[in-house]
C-alpha cells in the first residue's frame, strides 16, 4: 500500500514533479492547467475568455497554475473562441523599403501601447500574395488590418467585402477612395520641392516612381505640375514606364535618366534641376548623371523625397522632403483603435500628413 501510494502521488495531476516536467518541456495545455487548479477545462476557458462569473479563489487557483506550469494560451485559439483577438494584421508590399521599415516600427510601438500585437505579412507586390495574406488574417480573426495595397484592381471586390467585416486602414496606397487611409500629403511635398528649385532660378524636370502604389506617385506628379503652371513654365516629365512595376527604384531611375540624358532634349529645354519622386530614385539619378559625365548638384540640381538616413551621407548630400513617418504610423493605429472600439458606424478616417524640406548641397 505504501509503494502504491507513493506512485500515485508522483503521477497525480498538479504534483510538483509533473509541473516541473511540463514547465521544462513547454508542453503544458489548458487541460493541465485545469487538472493543476482542480477545476474543469470549461472553467479555465471562461477565465481566458474574460468571464466575470468566476469566484476570486477560483481565479487565483487558475493564475497560480499558469505560473507554475509556465502556460501561455495560444492567442489564435483564444481568438477563435472569442470571435475576436488582440491582433492587428499588417500587410506590406516589401519589408526592405525604408519607409515601411520605419512605419512598421512606429505601428508596433503604438499597437503595444494599447495592448495589441502585430501579425506581419508581405504581399511582395503580388495581387495573389495580397489576397492570400488577407484571407489568412481573416481566418485569424484579427481585430484590424493596416494595408499598403498593391496598385492593381484584382482584389477590389475582396477588399470591399472585408471592409464590412474588419476595420481596415490603408497606409500610403489604396485601390478605391472611399476608405480609411493615412499617408503623406504628396501634392504639398512635391509642390514645396518644385517651388524651392524655381525660387533659386532653376527649371526643373520630374522623375516619378514606377506604378507600384496608388495614388502617391500620381499625387506627387500633380504637385510638380501645379507649381510649374503657377510659374508659367512648361513641365518636363520623364515619362514612367507603365509596364515596369518594380520596387527596385535605383535601377529604374538609373536607366530612365540615362535614356533621358542620352536624348539630349533636357539641354534644349533649358532644364537645370530634377525633382525625384523618392530618395531612392534620386540615388539612381545621381549615378546616371555621373555615368554621363555630369556632376550632381553642379551640372544638374537634384532633390529627392522621404529623407532616408543615407541622404546626408551621399555626395553631395541630398536636398529632400522629410515625411512625418511617426505621425503616419500613429494615425494608422489611432484609426484602427477608434474603429475596433466603435459602437456605431464612424465617418471615414482620411489623413494626409505634412512634412518639411531638408536643404542640403545637391540643390
Amino acid at each position: 500500500m505504501k509503494n502504491s501510494s507513493n506512485a500515485s502521488r508522483k503521477s497525480s495531476p498538479g504534483s510538483q514533479i509533473d509541473s516541473i516536467d511540463l514547465r521544462k518541456s513547454g508542453m503544458a495545455t489548458m487541460h493541465d492547467v485545469a487538472d493543476f487548479a482542480k477545476v474543469s477545462r470549461a472553467t479555465v476557458s471562461k477565465y481566458f475568455n474574460g468571464s466575470s462569473s468566476l469566484r476570486p479563489d477560483t481565479r487565483a487557483r487558475i493564475e497560480h497554475a499558469c505560473r507554475v506550469l509556465a502556460y501561455v494560451p495560444d492567442p489564435h485559439a483564444v481568438s477563435l473562441v472569442k470571435g475576436k483577438s488582440n491582433l492587428i494584421g499588417v500587410i506590406l508590399p516589401v519589408i526592405s523599403e525604408p519607409f515601411f521599415a520605419e512605419a512598421l516600427r512606429v505601428i508596433e510601438a503604438e499597437a503595444t501601447a494599447i495592448g495589441m500585437d502585430l501579425v506581419i505579412q508581405c504581399s511582395y507586390n503580388s495581387p495573389a500574395g495580397e489576397a492570400s495574406a488577407l484571407r489568412a488574417l481573416r481566418s485569424m480573426k484579427v481585430a484590424g488590418v493596416v494595408l499598403t495595397a498593391v496598385a492593381a484592381p484584382d482584389n477590389i471586390d475582396l477588399l470591399r467585402r472585408l471592409e464590412k467585416e474588419i476595420p481596415i486602414v490603408y497606409l500610403d496606397s489604396y485601390v478605391h477612395a472611399d476608405c480609411n487611409y493615412v499617408m503623406n500629403d504628396n501634392r504639398q511635398s512635391t509642390s514645396l520641392l518644385t517651388r524651392y528649385l524655381i525660387s533659386h532660378g532653376h527649371k526643373p524636370a520630374f522623375l516619378g516612381a514606377p506604378p507600384v502604389a496608388s495614388p502617391s506617385p500620381q499625387e506627387r506628379l500633380s504637385g510638380y505640375l501645379e507649381v510649374m503652371r503657377e510659374a508659367n513654365l512648361p513641365p518636363c516629365v520623364i515619362a514612367p514606364e507603365e509596364t515596369i512595376k518594380s520596387w527596385d527604384f535605383e535601377k529604374y531611375a538609373l536607366q530612365q535618366v540615362l535614356n533621358w540624358l542620352g536624348r539630349g532634349t533636357w539641354k534644349a529645354d533649358g532644364i537645370t534641376a530634377l525633382v525625384c519622386g523618392t530618395d531612392r530614385l534620386a540615388i539612381g539619378a545621381m549615378t546616371a548623371l555621373r555615368r554621363f559625365g555630369l556632376i550632381p548638384g553642379k551640372d544638374l540640381a537634384i532633390v529627392g523625397h522621404d529623407d532616408l538616413p543615407i541622404c546626408e551621407y551621399l555626395y553631395p548630400p541630398l536636398t529632400t522632403f522629410k515625411q512625418d513617418i511617426a505621425s503616419i504610423g500613429r494615425a494608422a493605429i489611432e484609426c484602427l483603435h477608434h474603429q475596433i472600439n466603435a459602437t456605431e458606424i464612424l465617418p471615414l478616417y482620411q489623413r494626409k500628413i505634412t512634412g518639411n524640406l531638408i536643404i542640403r548641397d545637391s540643390a
